[in-house]
């Protein structure tokens, strides 16, 4: 996996971006919700970055509590993400350079990709 040292601070990549990646996917699978997706993958800074993810997460927390699922694959897949590991990615994500746009983009673009490919998986029987 791949680690990146930012000010004495290893961070796992490839760790955090599965995590939140996870809950971005159930929101695609469950509600066809790209919007947190494409907002992340284009966010212009560490700031908005960690907004869409939280927003995403106060998304997802709505639909958990509904109980109102219509994808069983979506629903056991929200059964298992582990949200303190999210918290932590997000953490992580913060302590990123601010000035390193670079960095956040590649970052973005990961977990992004990621939730797309683990929706994918998620598609209702039909």
């Amino acid at each position: 996996m791949k680690k990146l040292l930012y000010d004495s601070c290893i961070i796992d990549i490839m760790e955090f971006a599965k995590d939140i990646a996870e809950v971005l996917a159930v929101l695609i699978a469950e509600k066809g919700n790209y919007t947190y997706v494409d907002k992340l993958g284009y966010a212009p800074s560490k700031d908005l970055a960690i907004y869409y993810i939280r927003e995403a997460l106060r998304d997802l927390h709505s639909l958990i509590n509904s109980q109102r699922w219509d994808n069983s694959k979506a629903k056991a897949k929200a059964d298992k993400i582990d949200f303190d590991k999210v918290e932590r990615g997000i953490q992580d994500l913060a302590k990123l350079d601010p000035r390193d746009k670079k960095r956040l983009r590649e970052i973005t673009a990961l977990i992004s990709a990621k939730a797309l490919s683990i929706s994918a998986t998620l598609v209702k029987e039909g």
